[in-house]
């Protein structure tokens, strides 16, 4: 059996988008179990509640919450160069959810 070249190119062109586009492979495959959101003060909160949960109170028992909360991306335009603080509620008028001029403070 023989395979001409157009053939052979068709194989070797499905093969090379095999190996970068594996799109049959879920992105997470791990689901979170489920959490209880939790309040400020640490107690749990109902699904209809109007008080904000805390990240740190719901999450920082499992994970380090301090290591997270101070990575790069968390601290982008928290402060200048000269480790000056930069954020305000008053930073952006126009914008209020904006704090700073870098990523920190904005949703």
């Amino acid at each position: 059996m023989t395979i001409n070249k157009t053939s052979l190119l068709a194989i070797l062109i499905l093969l090379f988008f095999g190996l970068f586009y594996a799109a049959s492979i879920p992105s997470q495959v791990f689901l979170h179990e489920k959490i209880v959101l939790k309040g400020f003060d640490g107690t749990p909160l109902i699904p209809d509640s109007k008080r904000p949960y805390s990240p740190k109170k719901t999450c920082g028992a499992c994970h380090d919450y301090n290591r997270i909360t101070n990575a790069y991306h968390f601290q982008q335009g928290r402060t200048d160069g000269f480790g000056r603080i930069l954020i305000s509620d008053t930073f952006d008028p126009k914008y209020p959810w904006n704090l700073s001029s870098g990523m920190y403070g904005k949703h």
